[in-house]
């Protein structure tokens, strides 16, 4: 399988393989991934469709994969999950929670289930700035003798 490099223009992103950004922290918890943009501060909640979009891209998967694993799990046309889901892998990369990578994609097969009796919706990212000026804290050098979390006042 081809990489996807950055450079080639009109290439079929469904195809390529993503990375999550370096600034990026996650972790998957039950039906929903939690990401923390250490350099902007915010904090992301990705729940169900969204969460399970999420593990196969940042496992090494394509668009194609995530789809895939979606459509057999719902009872939804093909066309529609192949829509929101690429509307939502633009927006991860917008957001720069993911990059195109310039590595061949991994094969990653995610358990394919029985279709789930909830209904679907489409994948979405919840964004939330409320711990952002403690997030992108220095707490060695932007504090008081109050210490950490308590940020120096400006002078």
């Amino acid at each position: 399988m081809l990489a996807c490099p950055l450079v080639t223009a009109g290439l079929d992103r469904t195809q390529c393989a993503y990375d999550v950004s370096a600034s990026v922290r996650h972790d998957r918890l039950d039906d929903e991934v939690i990401a923390i943009d250490l350099e902007s501060g915010a904090y992301f909640a990705l729940d169900d469709v969204a969460a399970d979009c999420w593990s196969v891209l940042a496992a090494g998967g394509t668009v194609d994969a995530a789809v895939e694993a979606t459509a057999a799990s719902f009872e939804v046309p093909l066309e529609t999950v192949r829509d929101d889901i690429e509307r939502f892998v633009e927006q991860l990369v917008r957001m720069r929670l993911l990059t195109t990578s310039d590595r061949a994609p991994a094969l990653v097969v995610p358990p394919r289930g029985t279709k789930r009796a909830r209904e679907y919706e489409a994948p979405a990212i919840e964004r939330f700035d409320d711990l952002e000026e403690l997030l992108v804290l220095d707490p060695i050098h932007e504090v008081d003798e109050a210490g950490w979390p308590v940020a120096r006042a400006e002078k």
